[in-house]
C-alpha cells in the first residue's frame, strides 16, 4: 500500500511540473507577442547621406531616362507584348521543359512570322490599290463625270435647300467668296493632292523601311528579355516598392489586366472593323483590302470613327445611280461595323474591371493623340486605366476612414 501510494505521489508531483512548464512557457509566448505588438516598427532616420543619396540616384535615372528616351517606344510596346504574350509564352515554357531561352527565342521568331511578313505583302498591297483608286478619282475628275452627279435631281435638292443658309453664313464669314467656288476645280486638286501625297508617303515609308525594320527588332530584343526575365523584373519591382506585399500584387494584377484590355480592345476593334468594312466594299466591287485598311486606321477616331470613310463613299453610290450598293453600305456599315465598335471594345474594357466609361475612353484617345502621337491611341487608355487601378487601391487602403467620413 506504501508503495502504491508513493507511486500516485510521485505521478501527480511529475503532472503538476509539466502544467507549470507548459504555463510558463505560454506565458513567455504570450510575453513575447506582446513585446512584439509593442515593438514600434524600425523607422529610418535619413541624414545628409541619404539626402546625398537620393541627388545621385534622381541623377542617375534622369541620365538614364534621357539615354532611352529615343526608344522608349519600342521598350513600352515590348512590355505590354510581353504582359500580352505571357499565357503563351508559359505554353511554350512547359513544352520546352523549362528551357527560358529557347521558350523566349520561339516566341519572338514566331510573332515575326505572324507580324512581319503579312505586314510587308499588305503594304504593298494597299499601296498598289491605293495608286489605282485615287488614279480613277482623279480620271474620273479630270473626265467631268463629276457632271452626272452635279446634274442629279437629289443633288440639286440640297444645293436648293443650302442657299438658304448661305445669307446667314455670308454674314458670319464676310471674307470668305461662297459664289466663286468652282466644285470641279476643287475635286479635282484634292484628288490630285491625295494622290501625290499617298505615292509619296509610300516612297517615304519605303525608304524609311530600314529604320522602321531596326525599331522592330529592337523591340524584339528587348522583348527576349522580358519574357524570359519577366520573374526577375517583377521580384525587383516588388522589393524596391514600400507598399505592403498585397497592395503590390494587387497593382500588378491590375496593370497586366488593363494592358491586356487596352491592347486588344484598340487593335482587335480596329481589325475587326477594317475587315468588315473591307468585306462590305468589295461586295460594292471597290477595292476592299485598301478602303478597309483605311476603315480600320480610321476606328481609332473618336467621335466619327469608320463613318469618315463609307458615309462618303455611300453618298458617291446614291448619287451615281448605284441605289442598291448605297442601301448595303447603310445598313451592313451602320449595324454591322457599328455593332462591333459598340460591343467589343466595351467588352475588353469591362474585363479590365475598370468599368471605363465611354467618356473617359474618349478623353484618353485624344489626349493621348495629341502628347504622343499615333502610340497615344495605345497610351492614352492605358494611363487612365492605371489612374483608376491607383484610385481603387487608395480606396481600399483608406477604406474605414473613407466610410466614417461618408457617415459624418
Amino acid at each position: 500500500m506504501k508503495k502504491r501510494q508513493q507511486k500516485i505521489r510521485e505521478n501527480i508531483s511529475k503532472n503538476r511540473k509539466t502544467t507549470s512548464t507548459a504555463e510558463t512557457q505560454t506565458e513567455k509566448q504570450e510575453t513575447s507577442q506582446k513585446t512584439n505588438m509593442d515593438k514600434p516598427r524600425r523607422q529610418v532616420h535619413l541624414n545628409y547621406g541619404h539626402y546625398f543619396l537620393f541627388f545621385l540616384l534622381f541623377l542617375s535615372l534622369f541620365t538614364s531616362y534621357k539615354l532611352i528616351q529615343p526608344y522608349l517606344n519600342p521598350i513600352i510596346l515590348a512590355g505590354i507584348l510581353a504582359i500580352v504574350l505571357r499565357p503563351f509564352y508559359e505554353k511554350l515554357l512547359r513544352w520546352t521543359r523549362g528551357r527560358k531561352n529557347i521558350a523566349a527565342f520561339l516566341a519572338c521568331t514566331l510573332l515575326t512570322l505572324v507580324v512581319m511578313i503579312p505586314l510587308l505583302f499588305l503594304f504593298f498591297a494597299l499601296l498598289q490599290q491605293g495608286v489605282q483608286s485615287f488614279n480613277a478619282i482623279y480620271d474620273w475628275v479630270a473626265q467631268e463625270k463629276y457632271r452626272v452627279i452635279l446634274e442629279h435631281p437629289l443633288l440639286d435638292d440640297l444645293v436648293a435647300a443650302a442657299q438658304e443658309y448661305l445669307p446667314s453664313i455670308q454674314k458670319l464669314f464676310p471674307d470668305f467668296e461662297l459664289t466663286n467656288i468652282r466644285l470641279d476645280k476643287v475635286l479635282l486638286q484634292l484628288s490630285s493632292t491625295t494622290g501625290k501625297y499617298l505615292l509619296n508617303q509610300g516612297g517615304m515609308l519605303v525608304t524609311n523601311l530600314s529604320a522602321i525594320a531596326i525599331q522592330f527588332f529592337l523591340m524584339l530584343f528587348v522583348l527576349f528579355f522580358f519574357l524570359r526575365d519577366q520573374d526577375i523584373i517583377f521580384k525587383a519591382i516588388l522589393h524596391l516598392s514600400p507598399l505592403s506585399n498585397t497592395q503590390e500584387r494587387e497593382i500588378l494584377s491590375k496593370i497586366e489586366t488593363v494592358a491586356k484590355s487596352v491592347f486588344l480592345g484598340t487593335f482587335v476593334t480596329g481589325v475587326a472593323q477594317g475587315v468588315a468594312g473591307g468585306v462590305a466594299f468589295s461586295i460594292a466591287h471597290l477595292p476592299g483590302l485598301f478602303w478597309g485598311t483605311v476603315m480600320a486606321f480610321a476606328s481609332l477616331i473618336p467621335v466619327v470613327g469608320t463613318a469618315l470613310i463609307w458615309v462618303p463613299v455611300t453618298l458617291y453610290l446614291f448619287l451615281s445611280g448605284h441605289w442598291g450598293y448605297g442601301i448595303f453600305m447603310v445598313l451592313w456599315c451602320s449595324l454591322i461595323v457599328g455593332m462591333l465598335d459598340n460591343f467589343v471594345r466595351p467588352l475588353f474594357m469591362k474585363s479590365a474591371g475598370t468599368n471605363m466609361s465611354t467618356l473617359l475612353i474618349f478623353l484618353a484617345v485624344l489626349g493621348g493623340l495629341k502628347y504622343f502621337g499615333l502610340i497615344g491611341l495605345l497610351y492614352g487608355p492605358l494611363l487612365i486605366g492605371l489612374t483608376i487601378v491607383f484610385l481603387y487601391i487608395y480606396s481600399l487602403e483608406f477604406e474605414s476612414f473613407l466610410t466614417q467620413q461618408d457617415q459624418n
